[in-house]
């Protein structure tokens, strides 16, 4: 009994029913034991057997309704504990089926973001592939194996640009060298044309035979002071084509060598034509690229001129202005036709050379020279038929004195 009481103390029912047979199975003892304990068999004796007996039903009884009250206690619990156990596996089921779904959902954020970035390390190779070096880096990706790709491209993409742009630094150096090599070039060939010698280095052969002509007629019909004046007029010319090949050299001897060379072509053209230097300014220490004015003014008198009978003239007129400084040579000549105008302006030099005669070759060998000297076109010139003709040169003053 003492086993199942611990059992049966569960269900409050079970151990009314274990209680009452507990008490019933000591009222057995006692009856028992007193009827052992009399040696006399009476009508207390049987009483008692009856009782005894009439006891045998009351436990038989109460140990089937305790049997009947745990079995019904159990098999509650049973099916509270099944119930129990489907609400628990429902409850698993539910959890499994969520986790799933949350496992799903990250799987294919993260699958999306993994593709996304992978289309973005696409579209900036392929950008790269196209010439485009100057997309943004790539920024940190949150996934190593992506990132470490990244940073790589990154290195890739900013070594690629260095090494064009060190390229590019590299070409243009070159390019500048090339481009000083070929003014170089450019200028040692134009110092070995004829017409540049012709202007820089030797007399014109024309002008020095018309001019050893008005020497001999001259010594003929005057005193030897006139030719003397001839004669150094020559040297001094000479002298200063011989001494300055190149260089540049003042204005003022420029000058200087230009008055020369008029006063032999008053000699030779006496009243055919006039000459006229005006100079406005400072002129002391400014420089030019020797023999720019002279073949200026021999173009005035050979194409310009040359057909005039009378009242003929050229003007020389030099302006210095803040930056630069404006020389102008203006005749009364025939002018220039539009056509032969536009092909000096153009430097046309194939044209020119088609012709038999030297016409603008002069003009086209200081526009040269002064573009080699100073990097651009600094002539223009302004002619009509009949109208004459101005030569305008603008030396500037920053430039001239870099040199």
């Amino acid at each position: 009994m003492n086993e199942i009481e611990s059992e049966v103390s569960r269900d409050q029912k079970s151990k009314t029913f274990y209680r009452n047979l507990s008490n019933m199975l000591d009222y057995h003892d006692q009856l028992a034991s007193e009827l052992f304990s009399s040696s006399v068999l009476n009508q207390e004796t049987y009483q008692k057997l009856t009782d005894i007996d009439t006891l045998y039903s009351y436990m038989n009884s109460h140990t089937q309704n305790l049997i009947n009250s745990y079995l019904a206690y159990h098999s509650s619990n049973y099916v509270n504990l099944l119930v129990d156990t489907q609400n628990r596996t429902k409850t698993i089921y539910a959890i499994v089926i969520l986790i799933s779904i949350a496992v799903f959902i990250f799987a294919v954020l993260m699958s999306n973001n993994i593709l996304k970035t992978i289309d973005k390390l696409s579209s900036s190779a392929r950008y790269l592939s196209l010439g485009h070096w100057e997309i943004d880096d790539i920024e940190e990706i949150n996934y190593r194996e992506l990132n470490i790709l990244g940073q790589t491209f990154n290195l890739m993409k900013n070594n690629i640009r260095k090494y064009i742009k060190e390229l590019k630094e590299k070409s243009k150096l070159e390019n500048k060298l090339n481009q000083e090599k070929m003014e170089n070039i450019e200028k040692e060939r134009l110092l070995k044309e004829s017409q540049l010698l012709n202007l820089q280095m030797q007399m014109d052969p024309h002008f020095l035979f018309n001019t050893l002509n008005t020497v001999s007629r001259t010594a003929m019909f005057e005193n030897a002071s006139e030719t003397q004046k001839l004669i150094i007029a020559i040297s001094k010319i000479m002298r200063y084509n011989l001494d300055h090949k190149g260089k540049l050299v003042k204005l003022n001897k420029e000058l200087e060598v230009l008055k020369a060379y008029l006063m032999i072509q008053k000699t030779r053209f006496k009243e055919q034509m006039d000459f006229e230097i005006n100079t406005d300014g400072d002129l002391a220490g400014i420089k030019v690229p020797p023999m720019i004015i002279q073949p200026i003014v021999e173009n005035s008198i050979i194409h310009g001129l040359a057909d005039t009978d009378s009242e003929g003239r050229i003007i020389v007129e030099i302006k210095k202005m803040e930056e630069k400084v404006v020389i102008r040579v203006k005749d009364n000549g025939i002018g220039i036709e539009s056509d032969k105008l536009k092909d000096i302006i153009n430097e046309n030099k194939e044209d020119n050379k088609k012709s038999e005669q030297r016409e603008s070759l002069g003009i086209l060998n200081v526009i040269k020279r002064l573009k080699l000297h100073y990097g651009k076109k600094l002539l223009q010139i302004k002619s009509e038929p009949n109208q004459g003709t101005e030569v305008i040169i603008e030396i500037p003053l920053d430039a001239n004195n870099k040199h």
